[in-house]
């Protein structure tokens, strides 16, 4: 993703891809899983999230910065992370597949 897409913040999941794992160790960031096997997010999401389903959590995020006046919008844009057609996980990727 170019500047035009994230000006100003950065998201890094290391256990998500090569590139983020590689950052995290750069700088020993803990591996950190924010959402569980059940797709509910877990303590390291927030505690204010926790339970709640990835999507449902989402736009509950979205509702929070719009509240605080910082929501800006939302620009789709495609998947650029490869997954396996058979198991469904990241190559690369150093958390456990989905259950």
């Amino acid at each position: 993703p170019g500047v035009s897409l994230c000006p100003g913040a950065v998201k890094v999941t290391p256990g998500h891809s090569p590139q983020d794992l590689a950052l995290a160790r750069a700088h020993a960031l803990p591996l950190l899983s924010v959402i569980g096997d059940d797709g509910t997010l877990c303590p390291p999401g927030g505690g204010w999230l926790q339970g709640v389903p990835r999507f449902e959590a989402r736009a509950r995020v979205v509702a929070a910065l719009a509240q605080l006046g910082l929501f800006r919008g939302v620009q789709d844009h495609a998947m650029t992370l490869p997954l396996c057609r058979y198991s469904q996980v990241c190559p690369g990727c150093h958390l456990p597949p989905p259950r």
